[in-house]
């Protein structure tokens, strides 16, 4: 509805400004045609239609972690140098002077990796030459592979100085590669290995080597994301607070609503070959009014455990709890009927509660996740008392009352409504927060319980003209005014008890609105 009473203000508003110069008086315009339905409204539901009512499945991802999310390498930079500790001259050209293996060891914090595949990222590699003659590079890293074939990149870098050394750069990307991180013997973890071969250019002089030149090259990883992952995955303990709105909720001012028997759903699921820690801390829910409820089970509080996926790649089958709320085993009537716009969950997740039990062996995939997700089923049916939705909106109109300006101006309404519900509209006309004018409808919008069932569609509809009157004193003070407050306030009341009833969602229902604007204008030369 606030798109609708939006519409009505504006577009009244703005086309009293713009035909300002033209009007007459008892003008007639039109001004607003159109339907609403379900479709036109914003929410992240699954809508189905069971015995001619519309049923709502709602979802939310509280939490959805990847591979790239629990296992990552930061950006790492690895080098390896040669100083020798004497004079060495008249090396002969392409004589090898250096060829060495060196481990780096990769600073993790409590996750021990043993192997990963690199699904993006690059390396940039850097060479420095300090002698006088060009030197054949080749930078090996052994453990590093793609096809079997090991990453070896060769550089012939140009002469240079102690003082300025030349330095040659390339950047490679890694998608594809294969990275073994267990030490030379295979046996260790977050280990990564390099080989530097150095050769003096073998159609270059013979030269000398002194002890002050230094031979170096430097391996930064950058943006590393893996797709495959094996090791110990650590027990650190992943805590957070997921807060979302529920759209429309945070503009109900008061009331209260009844609902019919429901249901919540919280599903937790393990697609890391590891074992899984999970508590649901606190699932809590806060209105515009400022009253607060959590959701009461048993599984909320305690820590529950999550066996380790199965599977590999094709094959990868996740490991899943289900917690279940129902009136039966919780408060989820009192706590969904709260009206809670504002809401909040509190988790808990640890890889391996107990350690490394699987001795390095937990293994992640692409399409491995550790997700949290909440749903609810619920017909569309409600038993509404009083519930008011408010907003405000800006306002900014101008006319000169020494000249030919509007007097007086009144919105007609004209809807056929086919939703069970009434509504009563009235709008607060104000200047910086202080109400100055009050306006209210002459009746309400009918409920369709009021009316008839159409033979065409079988729907239950009803009719009503509503007019809504901007008196004199009121347009004489448009231009000091800067704010309209719209509040609509909904009830399903029984036609012939009087009294608030639930009420089912029709399928196909709609709001169907024609407005015309009456114009008063009073006319000087």
């Amino acid at each position: 509805m606030r798109g609708l009473f939006f519409l009505i203000i504006v577009l009244s508003f703005f086309s009293c400004k713009k035909e300002a110069t033209r009007w007459q008086s008892n003008w007639l315009l039109p001004v607003l045609n159109d339907t609403l339905n379900l479709t036109h409204l914003y929410n992240d539901s699954t809508l189905s239609i069971s015995n001619g009512q519309i049923e709502i499945e709602l979802s939310r991802t509280i939490l959805d972690l990847t591979l790239a999310d629990l296992v990552q390498i930061p950006d790492t930079t690895i080098s390896q140098e040669y100083q020798s500790n004497f004079t060495v001259n008249n090396v002969t050209p392409g004589f090898v002077f250096v060829n060495t293996v060196k481990v780096h060891d990769l600073e993790l914090g409590d996750i021990q990796l043993k192997q990963v595949r690199v699904q993006s990222g690059q390396i940039q590699l850097k060479v420095y030459n300090p002698l006088n003659t060009a030197v054949i590079y080749q930078i090996q890293l052994p453990g590093v592979t793609q096809n079997g074939q090991v990453f070896t990149q060769n550089y012939a870098v140009a002469a240079g100085t102690v003082q300025n050394p030349t330095v040659s750069t390339e950047n490679i990307n890694l998608s594809g590669y294969d990275i073994d991180l267990g030490g030379l013997q295979g046996l260790e973890h977050n280990k990564l290995q390099s080989k530097l071969t150095l050769k003096t250019d073998p159609n270059g002089p013979s030269v000398s080597i002194y002890n002050n030149q230094v031979f170096k090259f430097e391996a930064s990883f950058e943006n590393l994301r893996f797709d495959y992952a094996k090791g110990f995955f650590g027990s650190t303990i992943i805590s957070g607070q997921k807060e979302f709105t529920i759209p429309f909720l945070d503009k109900i001012t008061s009331g209260t609503i009844s609902l019919p028997d429901l249901s919540l759903d919280l599903h937790i699921e393990n697609g890391f070959k590891m074992a899984l820690r999970a508590q649901i801390e606190e699932l809590s829910a806060l209105n515009t009014q400022g009253q607060a409820i959590g959701l009461l089970a048993p599984s909320i509080g305690p820590s529950m455990f999550l066996a380790p996926a199965v599977g590999s790649w094709n094959s990868l089958q996740p490991s899943t709890l289900d917690l279940h709320f129902d009136q039966n085993n919780s408060n989820i009537k009192s706590y969904l009927e709260n009206l809670g716009a504002f809401q909040q969950v509190s988790y808990q997740l640890q890889p391996n509660p107990w350690g490394n039990t699987a001795a390095g062996h937990d293994e992640a995939f692409a399409h491995s996740h550790l997700r949290l997700q909440m749903s609810a089923q619920m017909p569309m049916a409600l038993n509404a008392d009083g519930l008011s939705l408010q907003d405000t909106f800006d306002l900014n109109f101008s006319q000169d009352l020494q000249r030919s300006h509007i007097t007086g101006a009144t919105a007609v309404l004209t809807a056929t409504n086919a939703f069970p519900l009434a509504c009563e509209i009235v709008l607060y006309f104000m200047k910086d927060g202080q109400i100055w004018h009050t306006v209210v409808a002459d009746a309400q919008l009918s409920s369709a319980a009021l009316g008839q069932i159409d033979p065409l569609d079988g729907l239950l509809k009803k009719k009503s003209k509503i007019n809504i009157v901007l008196p004199s004193s009121l347009v004489a003070d448009l231009q000091e005014l800067n704010e309209v407050v719209v509040s609509a306030t909904f009830s399903t009341t029984d036609p012939n008890t009087g009294m608030s009833i639930m009420q089912s969602i029709q399928a196909n229902a709609f709001l169907a609105l024609q407005m015309q604007l009456q114009l008063q204008t009073q006319m000087r030369p």
